[in-house]
């Protein structure tokens, strides 16, 4: 059964309203009616597990780790699987405190999320624990990280001091 025209597409039986612009990325014509109700799109049984897109909720971050969709929004996997493994939630005192809690993975690999290649500690012993294995040249995985000087900064405003 298909559903007549100027109404919303998704099954609900609402009379959509006329589209007051043409707005091509929106897919609407000035004077015509809108395809769905605002939000309705979503009913149509397309998102979550009944999308065709649906990936089993899990994606990779553009840092590399895996991130799954819960009902609380997306979360890193890594430290649902640490969560879950300690039974309560990792301590986390405040924004860059050297004491919280963080997860390391022994590995090196972002996406390798088994309990037996996390590591749970502190935030200083995290840092403490890259630079040592950063320095070792038994641990190739573990490249140099670029930071941030103020001898970096001002090397890069003038390339040619003498000048």
């Amino acid at each position: 059964m298909s559903i007549p025209y100027g109404y919303c597409q998704c099954g609900c039986g609402q009379q959509t309203r006329i589209a007051p612009v043409t707005d091509r990325s929106k897919g609407w014509t000035k004077g015509e009616p809108l395809k769905f109700m605002m939000g309705h799109r979503l009913r149509a049984g397309a998102s979550g597990e009944k999308s065709p897109r649906w990936n089993g909720g899990r994606q990779i971050s553009s840092h590399g780790y895996v991130m799954i969709w819960t009902p609380n929004g997306r979360q890193y996997e890594h430290i649902l699987v640490a969560q879950k493994a300690l039974g309560r939630p990792l301590r986390q005192i405040a924004r860059g405190h050297p004491d919280n809690e963080v997860v390391h993975h022994i590995n090196g690999d972002k996406q390798n999320n088994q309990a037996d290649n996390l590591l749970i500690c502190t935030h200083r012993y995290h840092l403490e624990l890259h630079h040592r294995l950063e320095a070792s040249p038994d641990w190739p995985q573990f490249q140099k990280v670029e930071r941030f000087t103020k001898e970096k900064s001002h090397a890069n405003r003038n390339p040619n001091p003498g000048q």
